[in-house]
């Protein structure tokens, strides 16, 4: 399997088990996105809470130029670590959810 299609296996499978189609108690919907020909990946809640409608990306990951990018992490996983775990090269992954001058100090990849 060549690397990028390894990565899209190893984010599709990390957002597989954060959430996939689960309804929470009030009837959110955990909803999975995934878009392999731009290479965008998204784990949402949408749904209603009572009269307050829920629509928010809990965790979105694009992959460019060979890199996993994580986008947003609204959770307290250090999904990072879990991208390694799976078999992401840790230079690979870039906290896109940082401006460029703090990414260094993360320890991930940089651009």
């Amino acid at each position: 399997m060549d690397k990028l299609a390894f990565y899209r296996s190893c984010v599709q499978t990390l957002l597989e088990s954060h959430g996939g189609s689960a309804l929470d108690d009030n009837g959110v919907e955990m909803a999975l996105c995934f878009d392999s020909v731009r290479d965008r990946y998204l784990l949402m809640r949408v749904g209603w809470d009572g009269l307050n409608r829920v629509y928010h990306s809990v965790l979105h990951f694009d992959i460019k130029d060979g890199k996993v990018w994580l986008q947003q992490n609204t959770t307290d996983i250090d999904v990072g670590v879990e991208l390694m775990e799976l078999g992401v090269a840790k230079e690979d992954i870039v906290l896109g959810l940082h401006p460029p001058y703090k990414r260094f100090y993360a320890g991930y990849g940089m651009t």
